[in-house]
């Protein structure tokens, strides 16, 4: 497994300069969100084209970085018909680009939602519409579509997406899978059967793990260094080296100060998932 991080966790560059501060930190990939890692890059369609891309490309290549997951973190089940068309816009402008930036992944999440079971289902059929879309653009681009499950936003559970993949039933739509955003301080105490739920769910389709950990304060989850807090990071790293060898670890809401720190305990746990795993690469 290759260890990685999201880019604009170290500010906001230029590629070169930024594939310098992630080489020289020692990570082996990123999740590259453009508008928020480079500068004078916009949230906006109609700028990228393949010179920009190449020369992206190029700067991270250079330094021996893999570009593993395009971020274009859009609402696409936003309710606003015209505020989503150009939300979606943007996605479907980085699929068609994802190849040339040398990735084949882009990701996003599926909008906030804390309302009524009834109208989380409205936003959900929202939701599916929009990622049928994003899913037949990926599959004419041969690149894949990813969504990330987190307990706060319209796919909230295991279950809601497997019913996602479901209903989009296309082989283009993959998951970004978080640990920790299907985890809260009520359910943590029991997270190795919500990971199980989540591997039965959606297991198969999984591309891309975002890697925290966390404590509790004041009954809020807290950031600290992966390795010292609650979360079993173990227990889907051993799941991965398994059933995803080679899948990319990045890291979310790195601290570059203790970036180092993160990096070491992530390598010491994913050797020992590899020295027990049946592949070996």
């Amino acid at each position: 497994m290759k260890i990685g991080v999201r880019a604009h966790d170290y500010g906001c560059h230029t590629p070169k300069e930024l594939a310098r501060i992630l080489k020289e930190a020692g990570f082996e990939c990123l999740q590259l969100a453009l508008n928020k890692a480079l500068i004078g890059m916009q949230p906006v369609p109609g700028q990228l084209n393949p010179g920009l891309c190449y020369d992206i490309r190029r700067a991270f290549e250079q330094e021996d970085l893999q570009i593993a997951v395009v971020g274009c973190y859009i609402e696409p089940s936003l309710s606003d018909p015209e505020e989503r068309e150009r939300q979606l816009a943007r996605y479907l402008e980085c699929l068609a680009y994802c190849r040339q930036l040398g990735s084949f992944v882009v990701a996003t999440e599926t909008t906030c939602y804390s309302g009524s079971l009834e109208g989380r289902m409205k936003q959900f059929d929202i939701l599916t519409d929009s990622v049928c879309r994003l899913a037949e653009q990926a599959e004419k681009f041969g690149v894949f579509a990813a969504v990330e499950p987190v307990h706060v936003h319209t796919m909230n559970s295991p279950e809601l997406t497997y019913e996602l993949i479901r209903r989009v039933a296309s082989p283009n739509l993959k998951i970004i899978y978080d640990p920790v955003n299907l985890l809260t301080p009520e359910n943590i105490s029991r997270q190795e059967q919500v990971m199980d739920a989540c591997f039965d769910a959606f297991g198969d389709r999984i591309v891309g793990i975002h890697a925290k950990d966390v404590v509790i304060e004041d009954g809020q989850f807290k950031p600290i260094v992966i390795g010292e807090g609650l979360v079993n990071v173990q227990y889907y790293l051993n799941w991965l080296a398994i059933h995803k060898p080679g899948i990319s670890v990045l890291r979310e809401e790195a601290n570059p100060a203790t970036g180092h720190k993160d990096i070491a305990n992530l390598r010491r746990m994913i050797d020992l998932a590899e020295a027990n795993a049946p592949v070996k690469l």
